[in-house]
């Protein structure tokens, strides 16, 4: 089977097209997420053997999206 010019031209365009598209999706889906745990302690012991711990956990997140 031989392909004339316009079938070649067609399935040249349609792969370009497809890449195209498949860089412009890559470039406009990307993101970015971002997770920070801070966690603090604090211990006080007082007579005998009772003691107190006073412990804090602060979980931050921070989702973006680039915007072009």
């Amino acid at each position: 089977m031989i392909m004339t010019r316009k079938e070649i031209l067609k399935i040249i365009i349609s792969v370009l097209i497809a890449a195209l598209t498949a860089l412009a999706a890559g470039l406009g889906l990307s993101s970015c997420n971002v997770t920070r745990v801070i966690t603090n302690e604090s211990q006080y012991v007082q007579r005998g053997d009772t003691s107190v711990v006073i412990q804090t956990r602060t979980v931050e997140t921070y989702d973006a999206s680039k915007k072009l």
